[in-house]
């Protein structure tokens, strides 16, 4: 059996599609047309036939989660979410389905502490198209209030995952109940389709994103002396890394073009270092572009050792992340230039000496090229 990559990767994972019932509108993105791909690397491609007029947006990862596709219906309140996993094995070797069982059992175990109901029955996904599992679960706190739920609330969470090969692909709906769409949902995640690396590339479609496994250090390259480039349509500037010699995988862009990420990894050390440059979407300032990743970040399992700092034109988060392995200490620090914001992140093993310095120092990678 194939399993997947680190027992802290899916705990942070699952807590965060699992536990979250709140979610935030999604920024416009083209429409998502027929037919929506997810690029794993040398695992190929998962495909989702997606209902016109639907809009997808992609997010950059953020270690150590992958990163994920999420799509929105033109009408109707409910949000999914696809996230696709896989395992340290050969890029073909099939995972079992039992990986998919016990992940959904995992986030169902968790889920029970907020549940209005007593018990959360794992339903397998029947019919035609991918094997998998799935249960569904309602806010008790926010039905017992009894209060009228805010626009990017909702009352229930149907998650599950199902198997594509070498790839396990964990879904989650947000939504208010029973109801036609559920049944739509399940059959675009059970419709989805997997192509192998080896049949060769397909027609990209321009909102597929793109990018290796960022899950997988072992399958980033190293790279060159040239500094690696970030930007965005309409800057006179860019934002350059200096990483040579580091492991990187290659830049992971959002469905509408909106941003840009990339994730690498130092190899005398292992420090982990990754940055996005995004559309600010209206927010002013390193404390605002820090706000809308934040309230995200703070909530993830395993969460805590939580400082904020503001450091000029910069806002920062110090934070220690808790999982089955040894605990690491994190340093994210936001900035905002010209309608855009900046997100640098890097960790180490908490227990690394000097390890705030040695993170604070790290963040001296990042520079800014402009054009003439």
């Amino acid at each position: 059996m194939a399993r997947l990559q680190s027992a802290a990767l899916l705990a942070v994972t699952l807590a965060a599609i699992g536990c979250a019932h709140r979610g935030k509108p999604l920024a416009a993105a083209p429409a998502a047309g027929v037919r929506v791909a997810i690029d794993v690397g040398d695992h190929g491609e998962v495909a989702f036939l997606v209902p016109d007029g639907w809009k997808a947006t992609s997010g950059e990862p953020d270690p150590p989660l992958p990163g994920s596709i999420r799509f929105e219906p033109p009408a109707g309140h409910f949000l999914l979410t696809v996230t696709p996993l896989w395992g340290p094995g050969e890029a073909t070797e099939p995972i079992d389905l039992d990986v998919a069982r016990l992940l959904v059992e995992a986030a169902r175990d968790r889920a029970l502490e907020g549940a209005l109901e007593a018990e959360l029955p794992l339903r397998e996904l029947d019919g035609p198209g991918l094997p998998g599992w799935y249960y569904t679960v309602t806010d008790r706190d926010l039905v017992e209030s009894k209060r009228t739920p805010a626009p990017d609330e909702y009352r229930c969470l149907l998650q599950g995952a199902v198997v594509a090969g070498p790839v396990v692909v964990v879904f989650s709906l947000l939504d208010d109940g029973e109801g036609p769409h559920r049944a739509q949902v399940l059959g675009l995640v059970r419709g989805a389709s997997h192509r192998p690396a080896a049949a060769g590339p397909s027609p990209r479609a321009s909102s597929e994103p793109t990018g290796r496994s960022h899950a997988d250090p072992a399958t980033w390259p190293v790279h060159g002396h040239e500094p690696l480039e970030l930007a965005l349509p309409g800057r006179a500037w860019s934002l350059l890394l200096d990483v040579a010699g580091w492991k990187v995988a290659d830049p992971l862009s959002r469905l509408d073009g909106s941003g840009v990420s990339v994730i690498g990894q130092r190899g005398d050390d292992g420090l982990v270092f990754s940055a996005s440059l995004v559309d600010a979407a209206g927010r002013k300032g390193a404390e605002a572009c820090r706000a809308a990743d934040w309230e995200r970040i703070s909530q993830l399992e395993g969460v805590g050792e939580l400082r904020l700092q503001g450091t000029g034109e910069e806002a920062r988060a110090w934070y220690t992340v808790k999982g089955d392995g040894e605990p690491t200490r994190h340093l994210s620090a936001w900035r905002y230039r010209d309608g855009a914001c900046i997100h640098l992140h890097l960790s180490l093993p908490r227990a690394t000496a000097g390890v705030e310095a040695a993170l604070e120092q790290a963040l001296g990678v990042a520079r800014y090229g402009e054009s003439l």
